[in-house]
């Protein structure tokens, strides 16, 4: 989706790749030595040529993930240049071969190293299973401590688009709950952020439903935790069920 008023106008591809730069940086590229590569490059004169930019950004997906960039900064880096284009967000055409080309890396091997899903970024399962037991343990009353904000991409899609529309929606979980939160992939089109109930719990929530619900076809809801951990154990095995639809 493109912002009013057009793209600016960029020139050359050296000229773009330094905007892209200084928008990346801004947006929160944490080593700027480390930004460029000559797949950037290709990149950028696909883009003033008109080229097709399937196999660019395939290239630097790729690279990516071989430099050690995760999939979620990479993502960012990626919006970063469609938003010096104007864009709102890159369209799928772009995100779906800088996905795949991240992914034939061959990074997934690094799952079983981290607790992290390494196609999203987000928390995995089992981490939020373990992360809830610690919190039952704990002195506070969970449910009145905590809650689940659950996304879940509803709309029926082919496995592809639906994996391509769960890495925006991690991508903007990341965006809505930049803290200390629990961002967990429940399954392919699910995912939730465990968060504090704070009163600013349902303006978060409104902005995810306005940034994912419209515009991806996902619903969002609150769902808070039971009495006991059993029952939460059993709660998160419901929403990991893919035919599971609760209730918001």
């Amino acid at each position: 989706m493109r912002r009013g008023g057009g793209a600016p106008d960029i020139g050359t591809a050296a000229a773009l790749g330094d905007a892209w730069r200084a928008r990346s940086l801004d947006s929160g590229w944490v080593f700027p030595e480390d930004w460029w590569a000559p797949e950037i490059d290709a990149v950028t004169h696909a883009v003033i040529a008109g080229a097709d930019m399937t196999d660019a950004c395939a290239r630097l997906g790729h690279a990516r993930a071989q430099a050690g960039v995760g999939i979620g900064e990479t993502l960012e880096d990626l919006t970063a240049l469609y938003a010096v284009l104007g864009w709102e967000m890159p369209p799928m055409a772009s995100v779906r071969p800088l996905a795949e080309g991240w992914v034939e890396s061959g990074m997934f091997g690094l799952s079983d190293l981290t607790c992290e899903d390494p196609l999203t970024g987000l928390a995995t399962l089992p981490y939020l299973r373990t992360r809830l037991a610690e919190i039952y343990r704990g002195e506070r009353v969970p449910r009145e401590a905590y809650c689940l904000v659950v996304v879940d991409l509803v709309t029926r899609l082919d496995p592809w688009k639906r994996i391509a529309w769960t890495i925006v929606i991690g991508h903007e979980l990341r965006r809505v709950y930049p803290g200390e939160e629990t961002l967990t992939l429940l399954g392919a089109g699910r995912a939730a952020a465990l968060v504090p109930r704070r009163p600013e719990l349902e303006l978060a929530a409104t902005r995810l439903r306005r940034d994912i619900a419209a515009r991806h076809g996902a619903r969002v809801w609150v769902e808070r935790l039971p009495e006991t951990a059993p029952r939460a154990a059993a709660l998160l095995d419901c929403l990991a069920e893919p035919r599971s639809r609760p209730s918001p």
